[in-house]
């Protein structure tokens, strides 16, 4: 149970580990912003596979974040072996 001492510091420790992982993964997503951005600025459609890049982050941010938020117990890659589409 959630109340269960040993549970909690499981947790605690998946939720740093996860706050670690969303400190890297942004800078994905910043990656993935700025190459939309300049594609726009020089005229360029934006490229699709940017755009496929970008929502596979943002779905595996907000996946972390309902862990973090205690919305689920199911927790994101790379402890879930669990294929998710």
């Amino acid at each position: 149970s959630v109340t269960d001492p040993g549970n909690f510091f499981v947790r605690l420790f998946y939720i740093l580990v996860y706050v670690i992982i969303l400190g890297i993964v942004r800078f994905v997503l910043w990656g993935v912003l700025l190459v939309q951005v300049l594609l726009h600025l020089v005229g360029a459609q934006p490229n699709a596979g940017a755009r496929r890049a970008g929502a596979v982050v943002a779905e595996y941010i907000y996946r972390i974040w309902l862990y973090l938020s205690y919305s689920t117990n199911e927790k994101p890659f790379p402890f879930n072996s669990r294929s998710e589409s």
